[in-house]
């Protein structure tokens, strides 16, 4: 019997960030299960050893793999970010790390599915009708926009010569069997990157929330909507896909958990309760920018709800 607990950029490169995977607790999530939304490390060989602590303190650990994940820093390398993709599916299965889906019993007797969607961005220059991008109106020409010259994935992404589709098409594909099956339970499922361009900008509670994180740390207010955003870098290029939200939809999900942003959500849009949880880096964490890593101390419980309620009261 199980709670759930969402994380997500866990960047454990970061020595900080490795010590705070190391520091959970083994006696508190013994019988939990952990939804981990990408962006672990490009290192295999660190990537293997986090998830080995992690499976020693929660029951059960589920993964979708992030951009940054399948980063190829190696430039004599003969392997592509989509083989390196099947290489950690492959790698999560020998360390008994789920990656598809799973179904849960909880403490009430319940049961609950867990459905991973693999996923990527569409930029709006690949498909500008699945992509997540809005129009930056404080970028007024190209050579203010940074956005290609700054975002990472340029330079350690690698993709087959004769591959004939997006990205976000060919990882979207890869759910295609596992969003016709019937679900006899409340499925919650999850990817890395967002599915919804509402979950890109703060709403009111998002910035109180960031306020109170940023009051706490003896800091100022930042603009509402930005959120601390690098000026001249247009985030949501890189953010997400249309894609991801169908499929949610036709799974029928209750709740979704993503990463990628490094600025925690938690919304009801339409049904669909969405929840980001990241670890983010050292350095946003400092700025007051990560709210609510501080309440929760570690993973955040997303499920069942009673028992959340009873925790935030």
């Amino acid at each position: 019997m199980a709670r759930i607990f969402a994380l997500s950029d866990l960047h454990v490169d970061n020595l900080d960030n490795m010590y705070f995977v190391e520091r959970l607790s083994f006696e508190k999530y013994k019988d939990d299960v952990l939804i981990v939304a990408g962006d672990v490390t490009d290192n295999v060989t660190l990537l293997k050893s986090t998830f080995l602590i992690l499976k020693k303190k929660f029951k059960e650990v589920v993964f979708v793999p992030g951009n940054h994940d399948i980063w190829i820093r190696e430039r004599d390398s003969w392997e592509t970010s989509d083989g390196k993709f099947h290489r950690l599916l492959r790698l999560c299965k020998a360390l008994d790390v789920k990656t598809d889906p799973l179904k849960v019993r909880l403490r009430d007797n319940t049961d609950v599915w867990i459905v991973p969607l693999f996923s990527w961005y569409s930029t709006p220059e690949e498909d500008a009708k699945d992509s997540l991008y809005i129009q930056d109106p404080s970028i007024t020409s190209p050579k203010d926009d940074w956005s290609k010259q700054m975002w990472m994935d340029f330079h350690h992404c690698v993709w087959p010569d004769d591959m004939d589709e997006t990205p976000a098409k060919y990882f979207s594909d890869l759910n295609t069997e596992r969003c016709k099956w019937n679900y006899d339970a409340p499925v919650i499922s999850l990817s890395h990157m967002l599915p919804r361009r509402e979950l890109i900008l703060a709403d009111a509670d998002d910035h109180r929330e960031l306020i109170k994180e940023r009051q706490r740390r003896g800091l100022p207010p930042v603009i509402p909507n930005r959120q601390g955003a690098t000026e001249h870098f247009n985030f949501t290029r890189f953010a997400g896909s249309q894609t991801i939200e169908k499929q949610i939809r036709q799974i029928g999900s209750v709740m979704h958990v993503y990463g990628h942003q490094h600025r925690n959500r938690d919304r009801t849009i339409e049904g669909v309760r969405y929840v980001s949880h990241c670890l983010g880096s050292k350095h946003e964490r400092a700025k007051g920018l990560i709210a609510g890593m501080y309440k929760w101390n570690g993973p955040k419980q997303i499920y069942p709800k009673d028992a959340i309620n009873s925790i935030e009261q």
